[in-house]
This record gives C-alpha cells, sequence and structure tokens, in this order.
C-alpha cells in the first residue's frame, strides 16, 4: 500500500487537491477488481496542511485537511497548483525544512504546475531536470538557475522527485503514478473509466508564445502593429527598419532589446499564431491557411509549425479545432 499526501495550501486550486483524491481512489478501486484477492487497496489517501486547520483555495472554497504536515507517516508527498502570488508560500521557511527534510529521509516529492517553486525552494532540485507549466518557465529559471528546467515536458521523473506541467498536468501525474507503484494495465484502465488522455507528453502545443509590448520603445511597437496587420505581406527586415525610421543594425537590436526576439522570429512567431487560430476556428485548407499567413512555400511551412507546435498541422487541427 502507498500512502500518499496532499498537501493542501492557502491559494491552491481545489482541483489540483481533489482531483488526484478522486483518481487514485478510484485507480485503488479498479486494482481490487483487477486482484480481488488482494485485501491491501492500493493507495492509502490522505489531505494535509501545515497546521492540519482549514486552507482557502484561490476561488475562496475551503479544503479541511484530515491532519497536519506533522502527524503524518507517508510514502509520497504531492504540493498541488498554487495559483497567484507565491511570495507568502515560498518564505515559509518551516514548511521548506519539512519538505527537504521528508525527503531526505527518503519520501516521493510529487509536485504539478506552480507548486514546483515549492519543491524547488528546498534546494533538493538543483542539478535535477524538472517542469512547470510553459507560461511560468522565464520566471523558474531566472529564480532557480540551477534546476534542469524542461519546459517542454508534461511529466519529469527524477526518482524521489517528479513534477508535472500545467494545472491539469495532476491527471498525467496521476495516471503515471498509478502506473508506477501499480501498473501500466491499471493506468489504462483508470484512463479510460475517467476519460483521461493518457497520450500527452509534452506541453509544446499548447503554449503560447508571448508577444511583448510593454516594454517602452514606441518604435518598435509601432512596427509589431504593423506585422500583426499585415501579416500576409512580403515582409523584408529592411522594410521594418525603414518603418521604425532606423537602421537595419540599429533596428535589430532596438527590436530584440524590447521584444526578446530577432525580428524574424518575432514574425514567424506572429504567423505560426495566426495558423494556430485559423486551424482551431475554420475549415480553410492548409494550403489556404499557408499563403494566408505570409508563406509561399507548403512544404516548408509544414515543417515550422511542426517544429513550433511539436505537431504537423492537420494532427494540430484534430486536437484543438473548435470548428
Amino acid at each position: 500500500m502507498i500512502k500518499l499526501a496532499i498537501l493542501a495550501l492557502e491559494n491552491c486550486m481545489q482541483s489540483s487537491v481533489t482531483g488526484p483524491f478522486d483518481i487514485l481512489s478510484v485507480a485503488s478501486l479498479e486494482w481490487k477488481r483487477q486482484h480481488p484477492d488482494e485485501t491491501i487497496k492500493l493507495f492509502d489517501l490522505r489531505i494535509i496542511t501545515d497546521d492540519g486547520l482549514k486552507v482557502t483555495c484561490f476561488n475562496g472554497m475551503k479544503i479541511e485537511p484530515h491532519m497536519s504536515k506533522n502527524d503524518c507517516n507517508v510514502d509520497i508527498i504531492l504540493i498541488p497548483v498554487i495559483y497567484g502570488d507565491l511570495t507568502a508560500i515560498l518564505s515559509n521557511k518551516g514548511l521548506i525544512d519539512w519538505l527537504y527534510d521528508q525527503n531526505k529521509k527518503g519520501i516521493f516529492i510529487c509536485a504539478v504546475c506552480a507548486g514546483v517553486f515549492l519543491a524547488a525552494q528546498t534546494g533538493l532540485l538543483n542539478q535535477r531536470k524538472a517542469t512547470t507549466h510553459w507560461h511560468l518557465a522565464k520566471a523558474f529559471q531566472k529564480r532557480y538557475p540551477e534546476v534542469i528546467l524542461k519546459k517542454e515536458k508534461m511529466i519529469v521523473d527524477e526518482g524521489e522527485f517528479i513534477t508535472a506541467g500545467g494545472a491539469t498536468a495532476y491527471m498525467d501525474l496521476c495516471l503515471y503514478l498509478i502506473g508506477r507503484f501499480g501498473s501500466y494495465e491499471l493506468a489504462s484502465s483508470v484512463s479510460k473509466v475517467l476519460l483521461i488522455d493518457p497520450s500527452r507528453r509534452s506541453q509544446t502545443p499548447y503554449t503560447v508564445f508571448d508577444f511583448n509590448k510593454g516594454h517602452g520603445d514606441e518604435n518598435i511597437l509601432k512596427v509589431q502593429h504593423w506585422m500583426e496587420k499585415n501579416i500576409a505581406d512580403n515582409i523584408s527586415i529592411a522594410s521594418l527598419a525603414d518603418k521604425a525610421g532606423m537602421g537595419l543594425r540599429t533596428f535589430a537590436r532596438r527590436f530584440k532589446k524590447a521584444t526578446g526576439d530577432t525580428p524574424l522570429e518575432y514574425l514567424q512567431h506572429l504567423r505560426i499564431g495566426k495558423a494556430r487560430t485559423l486551424l482551431e476556428t475554420t475549415g480553410d485548407s492548409v494550403d489556404t491557411i499557408t499563403y494566408a499567413t505570409g508563406y509561399e512555400d507548403i512544404s516548408s511551412f509544414r515543417r515550422l509549425f511542426k517544429k513550433t507546435t511539436g505537431l504537423p498541422p492537420t494532427a494540430y487541427r484534430k486536437k484543438f479545432s473548435l470548428y
């Protein structure tokens, strides 16, 4: 029997606490069905908090724990999604020291999304691989440069540390834990019972590019707006420099400083972003979308699209289409 505690925290996402509790409870029921002679259930679950008192989730809902962190004896601790400002939780030295001590005793630490920040705050992830939500990747890398971040991964297993990507990646994590501590057959069965997609391996198809416009360089901002409106045109970097009223080298330097990307990289992100929207919301052919986003070579567009999103255009449409 695996004793697993879910550490409910102030401003956590309720579903990332109750969701794993439900999924792993179903796994125990399925395990019993597959092994009717077993007298011990697969997972022994409990919800814990720092002090044993209720916590308030980011949405205002309250979670009442079974016990405090100091009263539990477990094999695995799961840190859920924390939503919003992380300052208070990352300043909780008592909690951080407790997590450190628990891991040193051989207890597994699992963390989801922004919860990975709390795991990293212990210092135990230094020189190890980890993942977190793609949108938090830059902040995470800045704060924890010694952690080897694999932001494209949905799950990263480093032995006694397992991290998961975005907010709903607790589902992927649960299937992973069921497979690792139960069986792959059981994980497959639970995925079917609960209609959870077991094939998610990468965050790349979900990643949205951040078009930085808060840099304060008005000339560059003017060019950014023009690029958005004229995405299908044959755009040269020289013509963009002219619109900014700058020489080519000065423009390239200013653009990179302002946006974090070269003009060509930025233009490609704009075009691929537009292509994604068209694939999601229209029935236009890939050929039509290629030309509508400023590309002339369909094969080149397909290669670039797959490199950027991790999926070919047709597979992307199948996965995300709203049309």
